[in-house]
């Protein structure tokens, strides 16, 4: 027998703390620290992205200091649980993202610097790049400084394959410095532009071909020039791009388009210098497309496929925007690390020093959105004492496997938008993995708020429909089904499962049997589908009482990623008299 723990009502309870009625005047809290977020690629010699890097494999340095990592996340947009999170079944479990991670990239053709003749190349590159995207990925196209060309991230590859079959090389035969220098200032404007775009989404890759740009001129050399030139190119303004571009969830890579007949901005070396400037900002390094790019781009597509997404906590005297240095190495062998030179770190605007972060009970007070700490949560309804009454035990955990809870709220709120009922979780159930609430509410349905902070001083909150009530119309009636695993002959709680062997369901059915009382486990691909596996489930409890205890396994270790239908069938003397179901995850960890 496996011994239960805190899952539904005859479970250990979580404790609900409120406030004390009278508390000493504490002194006034430090300023709650400012998360930065840093995304970097970790490589392999091939290209591919190394997906087994740890907290501690990282040396994070700003400003030469090294910083302590808040959170570290592997993010491969498109697959693992962003794909899961597409399944047609029922989701789990509510989560506060905005959606699952998109895969977003973006062709930026600066056709005023390539020659008539390359074109063709460009059109290649580009259509090998989409020939390693998945269908649901989206793609944008966009040609600078003129505009001839803008397609908008899209999944539609025709109206993308028409823009990239519209592209012409506009170069001039021949191109005067000045000439180049004004290009130049057009090309970073624009490119200004794009990242401002890209500035308030996914994070995105963006590839810029280009024949070249006029290099920073060293300011001592421009004063000692005899030509005036109006769109003299300085450090300051690739800095402006470098600000914009800090800004924005964005990486760049640059690919030079030589001119293979020696003419115009591609011929001067200056201009390819004025590229390894751009890219030197990004962080990458310039590519040249030079003969057959399939093997160059898929190469590319495939390095780009993937991210790290590491935090570390700001200073209150670095709120400044300035613009600092950053390190990031890995220490693993074999592994290239790709991330921006600099980081800036955004200014308080007017934020008094000292001011406290928002609290889990502040953000059941209001309606705002929390984002920066992603969480999943999940609620279970089991039997309460009163019949107009239920328990609901709500598990909350953040998504990423290096954060960990500070602590935690639970908002209930009526359909007149009112806040009903809340509870707060103790150290005690912030320690259980998942982290656990209780709270007893009336039957109905409410919208419900999960609302966390974490170690890092990260906010998050969850939003979701609650329907409170038990399952089933007639003698018997049950809780919610909880799946979770076996740990050292107890019973645990998951929302979602990685390499776990065997699942295990949890079920109450309330009411006396009058029967022989009996339970099947079902494992389906699609809800109300046929099932793959089944089996008995086995039942705790005397006949005579009016509260049992279901509990199956289900083998889930060869499955692979994605979402299936776990069902359990309660009858009586053979016949079925009610069903309960949950979603299954599987993801990659």
């Amino acid at each position: 027998m496996i011994p239960t723990l805190v899952v539904a009502g005859m479970l250990v309870a979580v404790a609900v703390v409120g406030a004390s009625p009278r508390q000493k005047a504490q002194p006034p809290a430090p300023a709650e620290p400012h998360i930065v977020t840093v995304l970097f690629r970790a490589l392999l010699a091939d290209g591919r992205p190394f997906a087994d890097v740890r907290p501690e494999d990282v040396e994070l340095k700003v400003d030469g200091r090294v910083r302590t990592l808040g959170s570290l996340q592997f993010v491969q947009p498109g697959s693992g649980e962003a794909a899961a999170a597409k399944s047609e079944l029922p989701q789990p479990f509510a989560t506060n993202m905005s959606g699952p991670p998109l895969r977003d990239t973006i062709f930026v053709v600066e056709d005023d610097s390539i020659a008539a003749s390359m074109a063709e190349a460009v059109k290649d590159a580009i259509q090998q790049y989409l020939g390693a995207l998945a269908p649901q990925d989206r793609v944008g196209l966009v040609t600078i400084p003129r505009g001839g060309l803008n397609v908008g991230l899209t999944t539609d590859r025709e109206k993308i394959r028409s823009a990239i079959a519209a592209l012409s090389g506009r170069a001039a035969r021949s191109e005067t410095d000045a000439d180049a220098a004004c290009r130049t200032r057009q090309v970073l404007d624009a490119l200004m532009n794009v990242f401002r775009g890209a500035a308030g989404g996914s994070p995105a890759t963006i590839v810029v071909f280009g024949g070249g740009l006029t290099p920073p001129m060293i300011y001592e050399m421009s004063r000692m020039t005899n030509t005036p030139n109006l769109c003299e190119i300085r450090a300051k303004d690739y800095d402006e791009v470098e600000l914009v571009m800090l800004g924005a969830p964005v990486s760049v890579n640059v690919i030079q388009v030589p001119d293979p007949t020696g003419s115009g901005a591609a011929a001067s070396t200056s201009q390819t210098q004025g590229l390894e400037h751009l890219a030197g900002i990004t962080g990458n390094r310039v590519l040249r497309l030079v003969g057959a790019s399939s093997e160059a781009m898929t190469r590319l597509a495939a390095s780009n496929s993937a991210y790290y997404r590491a935090t570390f906590a700001a200073q209150d005297s670095e709120r400044n925007g300035i613009i600092r240095p950053l390190s990031v190495k890995v220490n693993r062998p074999d592994v290239e690390v790709l991330s921006r030179p600099r980081v800036a770190i955004p200014p308080a605007h007017g934020s008094k020093r000292g001011a406290k972060a928002a609290s889990p009970r502040d953000m059941l007070r209001v309606g705002d959105l929390y984002r920066d700490l992603p969480l999943r949560a999940g609620a279970y309804i089991s039997r309460e004492g009163s019949a107009d009454k239920a328990r609901v035990v709500i598990m909350v955990e953040p998504m990423e496997a290096t954060a960990s809870l500070k602590a935690a709220a639970v908002g209930l709120y009526d359909e007149k938008g009112k806040l009903v009922v809340q509870a707060t979780a103790d150290q005690e159930s912030l320690a259980r993995t998942p982290p656990m609430i209780a709270a007893v509410a009336k039957m109905g349905t409410y919208r419900m708020r999960v609302a966390a902070t974490d170690a890092a001083g990260r906010a998050g909150a969850v939003d979701s429909v609650l329907d409170v009530k038990l399952t089933g119309e007639g003698p018997l009636t049950m809780s919610s089904l909880v799946l979770g695993v076996a740990e050292e002959g107890r019973f645990a709680g998951r929302m979602q499962f990685y390499d776990e062997p065997t699942a295990v369901a949890y079920l109450e059915i309330y009411g006396v049997p009058k029967g022989e009382l009996s339970a099947e486990l079902q494992l389906a691909g699609l809800e109300g589908g046929p099932p793959a596996v089944r089996g008995a489930m086995r039942i705790t409890g005397e006949p005579s009482e009016d509260q049992h205890v279901a509990l199956g396994g289900i083998p889930i270790g060869a499955l692979p990623p994605g979402d299936l239908v776990v069902r359990a069938i309660v009858s009586l003397d053979g016949v079925p008299v009610g069903a309960v179901t949950r979603t299954l995850r599987k993801a990659e960890r």
